[in-house]
């Protein structure tokens, strides 16, 4: 057998050699070759850390040009070696992947997450490169797009399941390789309906009332999850120029609230309007809205706190007015009770950062 292997891969620049890897003695390997009628080299003291003891005559150690061994076969595995040489002369990737389906069973449920690791295995000699790794429903992601595993190597991914919504769920995972494409079908799944959450808000509307110019006011929405499932708030927004919101995105447990601030700021003298929308996974309303109206209003400063006389009551009038803090000077004895005191920095501090009205 050993003659016929040699003999199909005389052109495949093979040579066969016997290794003694009992380190016997050079008359004792002589007398195994005359018994035996082995007619190729056998080499003396083969042992190596790659070559298991234990392996019989009839076994086929296969070493590449650069001395690594690149596979132990039989001797009726003929094709097998064959091919083993075929590759060490002409390397390329071989590519194997486990599992070769994706089966998460036949049912699922909106919301619950499985996922399953894929296993891909370079057999070959060169680098097996994965140019995409891609699903054909977006209810099914993979972690990894793109990957290289070196030779005799393994390299491994994610593939999560992330069901969105009622129905069958169908499709499969793509994997390019420079050295062939694998499609792994999905099972077939029918996804249910889970609990579902559901959004209440405490209130539709939030009046601001008047706001002077140049001033903020916060008011607070309570979002409430009354459905027996989870309820995730993707996203807070509003149209309001200048409006700020404290929390955007959140999970609520079945029976939870949560209230957010909004704080606004009037975008100029008069009646204001907008739009807080929320929204969520609450599966019946996936958006809702509340309704904010308000006015600005320009508030004249006390012309009194105005001690500098420059327009506006602002940190210059504070030093002086901080510097006559005690004492009895008429002009920051805003109320003329004959001491500058608390009650006129009350009078001041309302005052501070408006315009005097000529």
């Amino acid at each position: 057998m050993q003659d016929e292997i040699v003999d199909v891969a005389r052109d495949k620049n093979f040579e066969m050699v016997g290794v003694d890897l009992w380190n016997g003695s050079a008359s004792q390997l002589k007398e195994f070759q005359f018994v035996t009628q082995v007619k190729f080299p056998l080499l003396q003291r083969g042992t190596n850390s790659e070559i298991p003891w234990g392996l019989g005559v009839e076994n086929i150690i296969v070493v590449d040009p650069e001395g690594i061994v690149q596979g132990i076969l039989s001797v009726v595995d003929r094709d097998k070696v064959i091919d083993l040489i075929d590759l060490i002369n002409e390397p390329v990737a071989i590519s194997e992947v486990q599992p070769k389906s994706i089966y998460w069973g036949t049912t699922g449920e909106v919301g619950v997450q499985r996922t399953i690791t894929v296993t891909i295995e370079n057999l070959g000699l060169t680098d097996l490169v994965v140019s995409e790794i891609r699903s054909t429903t977006d209810q099914v992601l993979a972690d990894k797009t793109e990957l290289t595993v070196a030779p005799r190597g393994k390299e491994q991914f994610v593939v999560t399941l992330n069901p969105t919504r009622e129905g069958t769920l169908t499709g499969s995972v793509e994997i390019t390789t420079n050295e062939r494409n694998w499609t792994l079908p999905i099972t077939s799944l029918l996804i249910e309906r889970g609990l579902s959450p559901a959004i209440v808000l405490s209130n539709e509307s939030v009046d601001y009332g008047l706001i002077e110019m140049g001033r903020t006011l916060s008011r607070q929405i309570e979002i409430q999850n009354a459905g027996l499932g989870p309820l995730t708030v993707t996203g807070v927004e509003t149209d309001l120029e200048g409006a700020t919101i404290s929390e955007r995105s959140f999970t609520l447990g079945a029976g939870k609230s949560k209230t957010i601030t909004v704080t606004v700021q009037p975008p100029g003298e008069g009646a204001f309007v907008g739009t807080v929308w929320i929204a969520s996974d609450d599966p019946d309303k996936g958006s809702v809205e509340v309704n904010v109206v308000g006015s600005g209003q320009v508030i004249p400063a006390d012309a009194r706190t105005d001690f500098d006389g420059s327009g506006t009551v602002d940190f210059a009038d504070f030093l002086g007015f901080a510097g006559a803090f005690g004492t009895g000077a008429v002009v920051y004895d805003v109320d003329s009770s004959g001491m500058v005191d608390f009650a006129d920095f009350l009078v001041f501090i309302e005052n501070f950062g408006r315009s005097v009205v000529n």
